[in-house]
């Protein structure tokens, strides 16, 4: 760690794996996948003021010093110049099998083994990729005393996971970093407040939410949030024209502040604040569902498959199939929504969990975007499989009665229809 100008510097290496992280979230979303193609400056800047606080404390900045990207030219030569332009060197990892298979992993893991004895010491390795095969780098940097950060898109091993000193979350990075860049989505927008004064307003409003998060020292209940916007800045019973303070709360410029879903909600800065945990709903599934729970509990922390009660599952698959059906499928826009009309319906469901239910639909043979009609059935069907390959790449041996009870916890019957 240096010092320039009074700020303590982490100098960072960052390593982009590109065919991993980009083919992933296009299997997602075509136009999140692109903006991360075509203005790396955006997010590696955002990478850069990422969690400092959390891990270091008030004034530190990391500088980015060294960036590699890891492409193949044969499939991606169209996005090569914008990363040339965001200062990156670029290596070339065209196919070396018949399979289509590069040299990209070799290539970063000898690139961070170099950096190791670079005159410069550096003291994060952020990878951008969630190859599991990097499980054995990261150790090897966390035994040179050197931090490594993990970005990855999708399911990740969580002994990859478990290696990295920290995680960017999938859902901080495309909401913060690339949701911004994509092209407007035909969507209705709400009902505004009269124009006249209408941004002085939103910005007095949300200048007295980032002040009250940032003074608060824990995440702030948006019960109490409200009273306080109501007694200063008086928005009226209808949120200034926008109907509830969520919706309120979407549009305003609050500086990364993040909304957590857990009863009863909360506003919270993730680099100050520990996210909220769900205990309450996780002593309430055990209490309900006590065989159920410690099989749940089990898959949960080798696979990353939400907590939620089976009741819990249904009704987010409803109300994913009545948000399709209503309005298309658009990635961000429909686990937004979804995570709204589950905080509408009181469910302890926050938006990573609505993620990790789409994306799982779309791995299990069901993708929602290319349906005239999203069904209830299929939908469940399709997520039940991505639950069973999940618990295959986790070496997760399912026996008989165990796959009835993933069968229970995940695709309750009255969520098939029967």
């Amino acid at each position: 760690m240096g010092r320039f100008s009074g700020f303590d510097e982490v100098y960072a290496a960052l390593y982009v794996d590109f065919d991993n992280i980009y083919s992933r979230l296009r299997e997602q979303d075509e136009d999140i996948a692109r903006a991360f193609a075509t203005n790396p400056q955006r997010w590696v800047k955002w990478i850069e003021g990422h969690a400092l606080r959390m891990l270091y404390g008030d004034g530190v900045r990391r500088r980015i010093l060294k960036r590699i990207c890891y492409m193949n030219p044969q499939c991606f030569h169209e996005f090569r110049p914008f990363f040339i332009r965001a200062a990156f060197q670029v290596v070339d990892c065209p196919p070396l099998t018949n399979q289509g298979k590069t040299s990209a992993d070799i290539h970063l893991v000898m690139d961070c083994m170099d950096a190791l004895n670079h005159s410069t010491r550096f003291d994060e390795f952020i990878i951008l990729s969630g190859d599991a095969d990097f499980t054995p780098l990261l150790i090897r940097l966390q035994e040179h005393a050197r931090r490594p950060l993990v970005l990855s898109v999708g399911y990740t091993s969580p002994a990859y996971t478990a290696a990295a000193s920290w995680r960017i979350r999938e859902d901080w990075f495309v909401q913060q970093a690339l949701e911004d860049e994509r092209p407007a989505e035909p969507v209705p927008a709400p009902t505004p407040y009269p124009a006249r004064g209408n941004g002085e307003r939103l910005a007095r409003v949300a200048e007295v939410v980032r002040r009250t998060v940032a003074d608060a020292p824990a995440p702030v209940g948006v019960a109490s949030l409200a009273q306080i916007l109501q007694r200063e800045v008086d928005p009226g019973a209808d949120w200034f024209g926008y109907g509830r303070l969520r919706d309120l709360l979407d549009v305003l410029d609050l500086k990364g502040l993040e909304f957590s879903p857990v009863p009863p909600g909360y506003l919270y800065d993730p680099e100050r604040h520990e996210q909220p945990e769900e205990r309450d709903a996780h002593d309430d599934f055990r209490s309900r569902y006590p065989d159920l729970y410690d099989f749940a509990l089990k898959v949960h922390r080798l696979t990353d498959m939400p907590l939620l009660r089976p009741d819990h599952f249904r009704q987010l698959l409803g109300i994913i199939v009545e948000e399709v059906n209503a309005n298309g499928f658009f990635m961000t826009t429909t686990s937004r929504n979804v995570r709204d009309r589950c905080v509408e319906a009181g469910l302890p469901i926050a938006r990573g969990h609505v993620n990790f239910v789409l994306v799982g639909i779309a791995r299990g043979g069901y993708p929602l975007n290319e349906q005239d009609g999203v069904n209830l059935r299929e939908v469940g069907k399709a997520f039940l499989r991505n639950a069973y390959d999940l618990c295959r790449m986790s070496q997760i041996d399912l026996t008989k009665a165990e796959q009835q009870m993933l069968l229970v916890w995940i695709l309750p019957k009255e969520s098939m229809g029967d």
